[in-house]
């Protein structure tokens, strides 16, 4: 069975992307059309079949008739021995993301899940790809290869790399430069600050980084898909590229770290989950969730990863890599939902909860990818202490490596994993896996950190008392958003949604916080709120501000095993 797809754009401004399937040397009495549900790397079904319009298919005759849906993302065809047809849709494509479609006059970003219906049972097959761009729309960059040098012929060996390929056309600049022996183009849409050459420059650096890391470079192509947004921001990994939105003016001296950041992170995908990757997720099932307790792994190891490597290849200074880290404990120290969530739990869920955040989230989960970024630290400093320094997480990330060039299809599972950090450190982890993966034990960070001879500083103001609330000021009323379970506020009986309107008989401002700031731990102030129009008066107990502000103390006289373990992890 042969598949061709056409894709073109007759009317952009609609936001429409129309589809021609054409299907040949066919061999059967029915096909059954799906779509993907979701797409690999953004763990929520999107049921981006919802922007189908009229899937209709014709036969030999050239007479077009409706496809029968049988489910939400299927339509059978039955096609009476014929061995020829061409199926059409149109998708709706105005959703402004890194994972799905957005179309109009000015470019289109396509991704491959929802966009293209493909055939149960030959997900195998290689397809073909042609693109007809919108008038004078003039460049297309993707990591598909080309058919016969013609650029807007595009092959795919298989269903996934059809869905892990996003294409990216219109007039937007490309910018080329090889890096670790690899070809790289950065294809860059919209106005921003960005300085290109210093960009490529660090990108190149970073390149070589990660691909020592990992002992080599699994491609010989890459592309940076680079959206310049008003306020958006993220990205999405692929097996030869990645889609990423950064903020159009945020290539300054004070926001660039996160931006090269997040294209470090994408980047280190590459080996971490695009190569070495669950053993539940092979092969990806699009149709419904595919479960792991393992992203811990994937995106939290990744996220300790991005800001060192930047810090490695001498983009990030010693100083701002250290205040990242800081950051990044602190933040994990204070998430309230550390005591009920797991790490184990935070991956497995996070079809359900990770991108649907409520304002009860912070009391009932934790973010795997800094929480897990930490345990990565932790698990980075018991390697250094247990080899002398001979081994550390790269090493592990190496062995991953070298294991799925050899089986690239077996993937891996916790008892895998376990087994490689338990053969490389020469100790047993297993009771670091359990306490700091699967319990919601506290995270002896000082204790781990001090391995390397840091100390970590107790910068917490004593006897400050805090509400244990996070609010909004809109339209001159003081609305709750948050609300902290460890704090009074929360066991006073506050709600989101309250809005605030006096402390003690003070009508309340934007600068609330002085009404009861001279007030001492288990003082009671009286909080005057309206909740749906109700007036309602709560006793509120202050709590101490028990919120961690930690900093890393160095030993400038240590000398000896930790002054060398530290030297091996600053470099």
């Amino acid at each position: 069975m042969n598949i061709k797809y056409t894709l073109s754009f007759p009317a952009p401004h609609t936001h429409y992307a129309e589809i021609e399937m054409h299907i040949s040397n066919m061999e059967t009495n029915e096909l059954d059309l799906k779509m993907a549900v979701w797409t690999p790397g953004s763990y929520l079904i999107r049921e981006f079949q919802k922007n189908i319009d009229s899937v209709e298919w014709s036969t030999d005759n050239g007479q077009w008739l409706r496809a029968d849906k049988t489910d939400k993302n299927t339509w059978k065809i039955i096609v009476q021995n014929q061995r020829e047809i061409i199926v059409r849709y149109k998708t709706y494509c105005f959703e402004y993301s890194v994972r799905t479609n957005f179309v109009d006059e000015s470019h289109a970003l396509i991704n491959g899940a929802p966009t293209f219906l493909y055939i149960d049972g030959n997900e195998s097959a290689a397809v073909e790809v042609e693109i007809i761009p919108f008038k004078d729309w003039q460049n297309i960059s993707t990591s598909l290869p080309q058919k016969e040098h013609n650029k807007w012929i595009r092959l795919a060996q298989n269903l996934d790399e059809l869905i892990d390929s996003p294409i990216e056309i219109g007039n937007h600049a490309s910018y080329f430069f090889e890096a670790a022996n690899v070809s790289h183009e950065l294809a860059m849409y919209g106005h921003s600050n960005c300085n290109i050459e210093k960009l490529i420059a660090d990108l190149k650096n970073i390149i070589a980084v990660e691909s020592k890391i990992f002992g080599g470079h699994p491609c010989k192509d890459y592309v940076f898909i680079i959206h310049n947004t008003d306020n958006s921001f993220g990205g999405l990994e692929h097996l030869h590229s990645s889609v990423n939105h950064i903020t159009r003016w945020s290539y300054d001296a004070e926001n660039y770290q996160r931006a090269i950041s997040l294209l470090a992170h994408e980047y280190f995908h590459l080996w971490n989950v695009k190569r070495i990757r669950p053993k539940s997720l092979i092969p990806f099932n699009y149709h419904a969730e595919n479960y792991t307790e393992l992203l811990w792994f994937f995106e939290g190891v990744t996220s300790y990863y991005d800001d060192y490597i930047c810090y490695r290849a001498g983009v990030t200074s010693k100083k701002d890599f250290i205040a990242i880290v800081e950051k990044n404990i602190n933040d994990v120290l204070n998430t309230g939902g550390a005591d009920t969530q797991t790490l184990a739990e935070a991956s497995f869920d996070t079809w359900l909860k990770y991108y649907r955040r409520n304002e009860n989230s912070q009391n009932a989960q934790i973010n795997y990818y800094t929480h897990g970024a930490v345990v990565a630290l932790i698990f980075d400093c018991i390697l250094l202490d247990a080899t002398n320094g001979e081994k550390n997480l790269d090493t592990i990330l190496q062995k991953l490596y070298v294991n799925y060039l050899a089986n690239p299809d077996e993937g891996i599972s916790e008892t895998s994993l376990l087994e490689i950090f338990n053969n490389e450190s020469g100790i047993d982890f297993a009771p670091y896996f359990k306490k700091y993966i699967h319990t919601t034990e506290p995270l002896d960070i000082e204790f781990y950190v001090e391995l390397l001879g840091i100390a970590l500083k107790d910068n917490t103001e004593k006897n400050k008392v805090f509400l244990g609330l996070s609010t909004q000021w809109k339209e001159n009323k003081l609305i709750i958003t948050q609300l902290n379970k460890h704090y009074g506020a929360y066991s006073g009986g506050l709600s989101v949604d309250d809005e605030i309107i006096a402390i003690d008989g003070f009508r309340v401002t934007k600068d609330y916080t002085k009404l009861y700031a001279h007030k001492s731990v288990n003082d009671c102030i009286d909080v005057l709120i309206s909740r749906q129009g109700t007036i309602k008066s709560n006793k509120i107990t202050l709590t101490a501000d028990k919120r961690k502000n930690y900093t890393f103390t160095f030993d400038k006289n240590s000398n000896g095993k930790k002054a060398a373990l530290l030297a091996k992890w600053l470099g």
